[in-house]
């Protein structure tokens, strides 16, 4: 293989490790205040897009930090890998596999958010060197 190419997986694949790392503690830190008060169904659902978004936008910071090309890519790949990573660890920790907890709403924001990400991420560093 080429070394860009090791160079890109290596990034994407760091980025969703780190995306379903930052899901894993948001969520329990959720989960804490969720117990402590009386969030609605919509709100959680609001909050847990919101953690998802979070998680990839910084997943996309630190594992696409060495800047490159591609980021629009690597960061659909990533979004893309993210949403099934961690809908497969989230299913592991409940118990629960059904394909009805994996829409395509989220499929669709993982693709559109780790591309907007990875644009981002890409491009934060280039200027960083630029300043």
């Amino acid at each position: 293989m080429e070394k860009g190419v090791v160079r890109s997986v290596l990034d994407v694949v760091k980025t969703v490790v780190v995306a379903v790392l930052i899901s894993m503690v948001l969520v329990l830190v959720f989960a804490l205040i969720v117990k402590a008060t009386s969030a609605n169904d919509t709100t959680i659902a609001w909050v847990n897009q919101g953690i998802k978004i979070v998680s990839v936008l910084v997943g996309a910071l630190i594992g696409f930090r060495r800047g490159g090309k591609g980021g629009w890519l690597k960061g659909l790949i990533a979004g893309l890998l993210y949403v099934v990573t961690s809908f497969l660890v989230f299913a592991a920790i409940s118990g629960d596999f059904s394909a009805g907890a994996l829409s395509w709403t989220d499929v669709l924001i993982g693709a559109v958010v780790g591309l907007l990400c990875g644009v981002i991420a890409v491009n934060v560093k280039k200027s960083a060197k630029n300043t």
